[in-house]
């Protein structure tokens, strides 16, 4: 999983999702895998493969701000404007 982090500092980002995905495999309750996947994946502009990442990690973990704050940030960006709301809501 740390490779995959410094691959998306890299801005290769498609290998950071290869890392991630591949950690996953090792344990899929990894709710960081998830959310840092999602990271790579939006900055991918894939905003349907980012949320469905973010909503499984906040699946596994509730409570991290971050989660719902990265969620929402890929709400914005694909204009959906009340999710977006909500998820901001709930990282506050």
């Amino acid at each position: 999983m740390h490779r995959g982090f410094a691959y998306d500092k890299l801005e290769m980002y498609d290998k950071a999702i290869e890392d991630y995905t591949k950690s996953l495999e090792i344990d899929p309750n990894n709710a960081y895998a998830y959310y840092n996947r999602g990271i790579s994946q939006d900055r991918k502009s894939l905003f349907e493969e980012a949320i469905r990442d973010f909503t499984k990690a906040i699946s596994l973990d509730s409570k991290k701000a971050d989660f719902y704050h990265n969620r929402a940030f890929a709400y914005r960006k694909k204009r959906n404007f009340d999710m977006a709301i909500e998820d901001y809501s709930r990282a506050i």
